[in-house]
């Protein structure tokens, strides 16, 4: 009897309630844990409280002093490894890079496609756990 793989676990950072819920619809009927915060100082919350995601999904411009690519790196500081982001913008024109040097990034516009979105967590989910296995000895 083999154990059964634990189910990988999303973190997802969106100011708009409603997509938030409705991506969180997408990803459990994929049969992955999907956490959601509402912004930055939300989401350390989550991850001081015992949450470890595989792959983070990230609105860029979030509400507050934290856009995504600031909470994206407080909570990889705050986990001590990086973790595989995908940012959501609908101008991904100006959005700036963060510094999460070796994390795999994805930048994606809205509206999304949610099975391009799907494929993309995903793989990412994959290499997160991967990545988080070699990072704590």
């Amino acid at each position: 009897m083999s154990a059964v793989r634990p189910e990988f676990v999303v973190l997802h950072v969106e100011d708009d309630a409603q997509l938030a819920a409705g991506l969180a619809r997408l990803l459990r009927a994929q049969g992955l844990e999907a956490l959601t915060a509402s912004d930055g100082p939300d989401a350390l919350t989550r991850i001081a409280h015992g949450a470890l995601p595989d792959v983070l999904i990230m609105d860029v411009n979030l509400p507050g002093e934290m856009d995504g690519a600031d909470a994206a790196q407080e909570i990889c500081h705050a986990l001590g490894h990086v973790v595989p982001t995908i940012f959501l913008s609908g101008q991904l024109s100006n959005v700036g890079l963060p510094w999460l040097p070796g994390a795999p990034l994805l930048f994606v516009a809205k509206p999304v496609d949610p099975e391009v979105l799907l494929k993309a967590v995903e793989s990412f989910a994959d290499l997160g756990r991967f990545i988080r296995a070699h990072t704590h000895h």
